[in-house]
């Protein structure tokens, strides 16, 4: 099984492993496979599959993360916690107050698949194309969006029983403007939610979010 430049690259210079050393792989639809590495050079690398060691786990939940994209650290956790939270989709959504609007697909799709090896996660959340706000309130077809907006006068999400397909909406620092407000305040596709009387930033909302999820969706397997 070949490997790309990238893979063989993470193995050869950064594991320091060579051939014929075991490492555990995962493709995010084939499970888990323990696999003894064939070739690792500079013009090939590839990968002998030996036995699978977990079947692909079939999830019965799906949540999305829309988030507004901030600074680059603090982008950088909110990505990694996110995977490790059980995130499946992101949604990059462009607003008037948005920090950062030069996102690098590339570099975010690296950090999900090193988030997802890290915590020993076995599938890999979708990156979406970015969007801007009105886009989003044109286009979406999912789950209605419970957006967190600040001092809205809205029930508290850990009173909310979520679906099994759910999304979250988090603004940009310093919140939505008083024109996005409105819009999403008049969307059918939108329901406001509190995140509690203090102000939280960013990648703390996102993180609240996903917690209630993640916590919720593990309460009703057991």
């Amino acid at each position: 099984m070949p490997l790309s430049d990238a893979q063989g690259h993470y193995l050869k210079n950064v594991l320091r492993l060579t051939a014929g050393r075991r490492v555990r792989i995962f493709n995010g639809k084939d499970g888990e496979w323990l696999a003894e590495i064939a070739f690792l050079d500079k013009k090939r690398s590839s990968v002998a599959l030996l036995e699978i060691i977990k079947p692909q786990p079939v999830n019965g939940w799906r949540v999305r993360l829309l988030f507004s994209p901030i600074k680059k650290q603090r982008m950088d956790v909110l990505i990694e916690k996110a995977v490790e939270l059980g995130v499946t989709d992101f949604y990059p959504v462009l607003t008037t107050r948005t920090e950062n609007r030069s996102l690098k697909d590339e570099r975010i799709a690296l950090q999900i698949i090193e988030a997802a090896e890290q915590c020993e996660r076995l599938d890999l959340p979708v990156l979406h194309p970015a969007l801007s706000l009105a886009g989003l309130l044109n286009t979406w077809e999912g789950p209605r969006v419970l957006a967190c907006l600040e001092r809205a006068e809205a029930s508290a999400l850990p009173k909310i029983r979520l679906e099994k397909d759910c999304a979250f909406l988090i603004g940009p620092e310093g919140g939505f403007d008083p024109e996005e407000i409105e819009s999403l305040s008049a969307s059918a596709k939108i329901q406001a939610v509190s995140l509690g009387e203090t102000i939280l930033r960013a990648e703390t909302a996102a993180l609240f979010c996903l917690s209630h999820a993640r916590l919720q969706f593990l309460s009703e397997e057991s």
